[in-house]
């Protein structure tokens, strides 16, 4: 099993133990948005959105290149890897236009960037995933997100906020357990990195390929 394993429980971990700890700081909090009220949480609120948005876009570029390698569908891969960007993108933007700001329609961008574009990246891979059962599971797991998603907006829009903050907070933790699915596609990936480096220009030659 190689090493890379650890990217997609390091991106469960830190979702799903980054708000629910923040939210613990907050003690009474009813959305996660919430989390981002007050310091010190909402300190710690954009630290772990922030992370996320890293752990994010490491996830994305090594699926991307993993997948890259293995599978005809290109076009279908560089549109998911595009979906993937954007939603790590949110998920920063979230974090850091806290829903207390001036800014509250930034960090309502961010958080559909983040969860609904998420998601629909999430599906994508699941399609593009190897191993069978893992793949079904994932569908149970995605389609519960849908259903939650879907409730969500509905209870928001009739104002049951009780209701609406039990879908997000689920949604939220069963968002971040679809990521450990993706440990026995990153434990096969063999990771490289080529450093091509130039001689002076008074030299005009290229130096040898150094592998890492």
């Amino acid at each position: 099993m190689g090493p890379l394993f650890a990217i997609p429980i390091l991106v469960a971990v830190n979702g799903i133990a980054g708000i629910w700890a923040v939210g613990s700081m907050m003690m009474s909090v009813p959305f996660i948005s919430h989390c981002g009220a007050k310091p010190p949480a909402s300190c710690w609120f954009s630290q772990v959105c922030n992370n996320g948005c890293i752990l994010a876009l490491i996830f994305d570029t090594v699926r991307f290149l993993a997948v890259k390698n293995h599978s005809k569908n290109r076009g279908y891969n560089i549109a998911s890897f595009v979906l993937g960007i954007f939603s790590a993108v949110g998920l920063s933007i979230t974090g850091n236009f806290q829903v207390v700001s001036n800014n509250v329609y930034l960090h309502y961008i961010g958080a559909v960037l983040a969860f609904f574009g998420g998601l629909v990246y999430l599906w994508f891979q699941l399609f593009l995933i190897s191993d069978k059962i893992v793949k079904y599971i994932g569908y149970v797991v995605c389609s519960i997100c849908t259903i939650l998603i879907i409730c969500m907006t509905v209870f928001h829009f009739c104002e049951f906020l009780t209701y609406t903050a039990i879908c997000e907070w689920t949604l939220a933790t069963s968002f971040f357990l679809l990521y450990p699915l993706f440990v026995f596609e990153f434990s096969d990936i063999d990771l490289k990195f080529t450093i091509n480096t130039k001689g002076s220009a008074s030299a005009g030659v290229d130096q040898p390929l150094k592998d890492y």
